[in-house]
């Protein structure tokens, strides 16, 4: 699935005042893994994998990547983490992941990811 990520506040309701991708209009790759009607959207911080009702999110092997040695992922999720926990996704919202989990900005960062944003 390829992804514009024009984010606004509007547009997510997970909204914390830190929008890692505000007015942009960058295209990203990701993997669409969570979609409407979906629930209990959890990342778990010790692993940063990612549960969708109560299921582990259904993808390829996330572990494909080097690991970062700056660990600049962590830092994305503990200080803007829109996604780390969801509690349903709207009829208009979805949830991507990255095949690289330990670099990948992705909805555990940006949060919810509005349809009208996937091309």
């Amino acid at each position: 699935t390829t992804t514009t990520n024009n984010n606004n506040n509007d547009d997510n309701h997970n909204n914390n005042n830190n929008n890692y991708s505000r007015n942009t209009n960058s295209l990203f790759v990701k993997r669409l893994v969570g979609l409407p009607g979906d629930t209990d959207i959890q990342m778990q911080s010790q692993t940063n994998e990612v549960s969708i009702n109560n299921q582990p999110a259904i993808g390829p092997d996330r572990t494909l990547c080097d690991d970062e040695p700056l660990r600049l992922i962590d830092k994305l999720l503990q200080d803007k983490g829109k996604g780390m926990h969801v509690d349903l996704l709207r009829d208009d919202e979805t949830y991507v992941l990255g095949d690289c989990k330990d670099v990948s900005v992705d909805s555990r960062v940006f949060g919810v990811l509005p349809k009208k944003n996937i091309v």
